[in-house]
């Protein structure tokens, strides 16, 4: 991925704010959206870093898909998958940010109408940054795991 000083510059100022929601679609984002549906796994490299954000205060990452909940959490390596990830339907991002107060919500891979703090990435598709796929995608999330475990 070339380097996009706008998406890093935007992901530092996000690594500040106080209660941070991570919201990430499964199909398209995590795992990519190739062959059978049922075979789809996220990459190792994405659920590591989810892993480090989960583990970090006033930190909440969420899953977005319509999957069935445990069957996401089958299909992720995620250490918190039965506590610490939440696995939430798109229209229920919102309603999350909400419970868990989030000053500010970085969503990848998700049609969201960003806030003024919100950082909204696209996966191959128009958003206000845009990445191309799922190794964009590890790539980013891991940068946003060590810019957030140094607040």
């Amino acid at each position: 991925m070339a380097a996009d000083d706008a998406l890093w510059s935007a992901l530092g100022r996000v690594a500040e704010t106080p209660t941070l929601l991570v919201a990430c679609a499964f199909d398209g984002a995590l795992a990519a959206e190739e062959g059978d549906p049922a075979e789809a796994r996220a990459e190792q490299q994405s659920s590591e870093a989810l892993n480090v954000l989960i583990a970090l205060h006033r930190t909440t990452v969420a899953v977005v898909s319509e999957r069935p909940a445990e069957e996401v959490a089958e299909l992720m390596f995620l250490s918190g998958a039965k506590g610490g990830a939440r696995v939430v339907a798109p229209e229920g991002v919102a309603a999350l940010r909400d419970e868990v107060g989030a000053t500010a919500v970085v969503a990848v891979g998700l049609d969201h109408e960003p806030g003024a703090d919100d950082v909204v990435i696209g996966v191959a598709a128009e958003a206000p940054y845009e990445v191309e796929d799922v190794d964009d995608v590890c790539l980013v999330l891991e940068e946003l795991a060590g810019l957030r475990r140094g607040y």
